[in-house]
């Protein structure tokens, strides 16, 4: 569970190939809310923030439409190109089923918009109970997978909540934003109780420049 040793690095390949099976999505009440670089030209260094500032645009300005051949790979894998960033083929063998490598691992306290989470059998289930002054309550759950997939760090919550851009999540759908959790635990604020359990095994990678 949590956040997994970084997938070996194998020979490098050419073009991407289409990547994933799919994922799914399920919820019920409520869903989960929205919330250096060298230059080709031989221009000045860029610093990390503008690279990672250039792939989160990526995905926002196409916001509500397929990209490529609608791929979860496909639009991690263009953002980092179109920000002069290393992309998986740089690392590793691109093979439909592969655990791919998009930079240099970080963990979730490091975490930063720009990143990418590759996921592997990822699932939170979350359970929220709400108490009432009289006595009464409620009880109100949701729940995410993501079996095999690539998201683009959008912003960085509390509690292990992380915003991500993403396509091909539920399977088909356009580029979207979705919250999602990398943190068990319950944490309470106010009469408000949240239960989150996390499954599976996560990635995180900071891209790097070409």
């Amino acid at each position: 569970m949590g956040n997994g040793s970084p997938p070996p690095r194998t020979k490098r390949s050419g073009s991407p190939h289409r990547i994933d099976d799919g994922t799914m999505a399920r919820m019920e009440s409520p869903p989960p809310g929205p919330i250096g670089l060298d230059a080709k030209s031989g221009g000045p260094k860029q610093s990390h923030v503008s690279m990672a500032e250039q792939i989160v645009s990526f995905p926002r300005h196409r916001m509500g439409h397929r990209h490529g051949d609608g791929e979860c790979f496909s639009l991690a894998d263009r953002a980092l190109r179109n920000a002069g960033a290393k992309t998986a083929a740089d690392f590793g063998t691109v093979v439909p089923d592969g655990d791919y490598v998009w930079g240099t691992t970080v963990n979730l306290a490091d975490l930063r918009p720009g990143d990418i989470i590759q996921f592997r059998d990822y699932r939170y289930d979350r359970e929220i109970d709400t108490s009432n002054p009289d006595g009464s309550g409620t009880t109100a759950t949701d729940m995410q997978e993501r079996p095999h997939h690539t998201a683009i760090v959008e912003r960085v919550g509390a509690n292990g909540s992380v915003t991500v851009l993403e396509q091909n999540s539920p399977r088909g759908s356009a580029i979207a934003r979705h919250e999602l959790f990398f943190r068990s635990g319950t944490f309470t604020s106010g009469n408000r109780t949240t239960r989150i359990t996390v499954q599976g095994t996560f990635w995180f990678f900071r891209p790097e420049a070409r």
